[in-house]
């Protein structure tokens, strides 16, 4: 028996209500394999409240570890938008955080994707910002439903 990564799938045809789309990720077959392995359930789980909290006009901040090396932070800042901050130590500090590599590239997508699912339309780039104390900063502007 075989395994493949179903990134070359077409997508799961979700129906876009608030009930369908929470049946949807407890089946969590809105998200290809390949990048479930790479994100962990609670980032996943985080990402979901703050899009529930976005349908009562309550959103949240989300944090959570991707890697020991990477942490994400979601931080609403208006009612339609939202910083999402990626924090990485690394030797080095490329201009966007896909220029990384493609097992970072793997994981922003997949974080990219669930943003998606709940209407959130996420930034064509990470752009590094700063460094402190040895951590990198990425941000970009969310823009909510």
């Amino acid at each position: 028996m075989s395994f493949q990564c179903l990134r070359d799938q077409p997508p799961a045809i979700i129906t876009d209500t608030p009930a369908h789309r929470r049946t949807a990720f407890d089946d969590t077959s809105a998200i290809p394999l390949c990048w479930m392995n790479h994100i962990p359930d609670a980032v996943l789980t985080s990402i979901d409240e703050f899009g529930e909290q976005l349908l009562v006009g309550e959103p949240i901040t989300v944090r959570g570890t991707l890697r020991t090396d990477l942490q994400l932070e979601i931080t609403p800042t208006g009612e339609t938008t939202a910083t999402c901050r990626y924090e990485t130590t690394h030797t080095q500090s490329p201009p966007t955080l896909r220029d990384r590599g493609s097992f970072v590239t793997t994981i922003i997508d997949g974080i990219d994707t669930r943003l998606e699912t709940w209407g959130i339309t996420p930034p064509t780039a990470y752009t590094y910002t700063t460094t402190i104390d040895e951590t990198h900063h990425y941000e970009g502007t969310l823009h909510l439903p």
